[in-house]
């Protein structure tokens, strides 16, 4: 067998991981326009891809040529956002690759937080107006950050906000947190008070109040274990050494994948299975040294949430302080 056939046929293989064969078979024929005896053969190896016929069932079936041809060693990452230009651009890309969460295959969801996991804020409408405006000022618009309640609500932009929530709530879960998750979130509202970029003072309050029915949520959250709309488990742990970034894993009969930096528009995605299984090892190692504060985690979870309440105490005595000076 040569080369050209050994690595047809593997790439073949990568793509039958993710779609079933008559996907696969159908989706040749109609990018290649080819007949199907002639799909068998590219198939099997028999008759040989061009360069660009590789490229093409690359992109339509929106894999990474690296990860389907290289050899173990050589790890790569697709950057979704380089050519959107625009917060909706930003959901509906993120709705491409949480579908597959609310599917009733077999699947497995683990979040290691840095922060706590976007997809919270996106329940909360004044915390997700805040970061959209933040996410816009920083990524796609060279104008003035300013912060503002919209008078006439996009609908396409908030029909993508609930469907984010929804499919994240659809699945079993665990994640690890740690216990300065909220910290950026606290940060980023002190310091856009400091700069004026709130166009109403109402908005600050409603943005402290959000935050505030956002622990509290995360609370009940914790306490029941489960998610109350679908009555999935959900399992949350507590470790302070390992959450250097934002890593979530991905892993169904169908797709595997890494997602780094998922709660900002510039996450990286990998669908390399050596990576994703030294990733998964990596957190399991993890987990397997932390606390468990969801469920039964009954001590460790009144001490969390003490500390996190403690904290916004203080970030919201801030705020109002920095409030009445910078707006008198």
């Amino acid at each position: 067998m040569g080369e050209q056939q050994t690595s047809q046929e593997r790439f073949f293989k990568h793509l039958l991981k993710r779609y079933d064969s008559q996907a696969v078979f159908q989706g040749t024929m109609e990018v290649l326009r080819l007949k199907r005896g002639a799909v068998y053969k590219r198939m099997s190896g028999d008759s040989a891809l061009t360069t660009n016929e590789l490229i093409r069932l690359a992109e339509h079936f929106n894999v990474s040529l690296d990860t389907a041809l290289q050899d173990s060693s050589f790890i790569s990452f697709e950057h979704p956002f380089i050519e959107d230009s625009s917060d909706f651009d930003f959901l509906d890309r993120m709705i491409y690759y949480l579908k597959p969460i609310n599917r009733r295959e077999d699947s497995t969801l683990t979040y290691l937080a840095n922060e706590l996991p976007v997809f919270y804020y996106f329940s909360h409408q004044y915390i997700f107006t805040f970061l959209n405006a933040v996410w816009n000022h920083l990524h796609w618009k060279d104008n003035k950050l300013l912060i503002t309640e919209p008078l006439v609500v996009d609908a396409r932009l908030e029909k993508l906000r609930k469907d984010v929530s929804a499919y994240y709530a659809g699945k079993e879960i665990t994640e690890i947190w740690n216990s300065n998750m909220m910290a950026n979130l606290y940060q980023q509202v002190i310091f856009s008070i400091t700069i004026r970029a709130f166009s109403d003072v109402g908005f600050i309050e409603k943005l402290v109040k959000d935050i505030e029915n956002l622990i509290r949520s995360l609370y009940n959250l914790a306490n029941a274990g489960e998610k109350t709309n679908t009555n999935t488990k959900f399992n949350i742990y507590l470790n302070e050494f390992g959450n250097y970034l934002n890593l979530l894993i991905y892993k169904s009969d169908k797709v595997k994948g890494a997602f780094i930096g998922y709660d900002m528009p510039q996450f990286l995605v990998s669908y390399n299975p050596q990576f994703i299984d030294y990733s998964e090892d990596w957190i399991q190692r993890i987990q397997k040294r932390s606390v468990l504060i969801s469920s039964d985690g009954y001590q460790y979870r009144e001490l969390y949430f003490s500390k996190m309440e403690k904290d916004f105490k203080q970030f919201a005595e801030t705020a109002e302080k920095l409030t009445s000076i910078y707006y008198p």
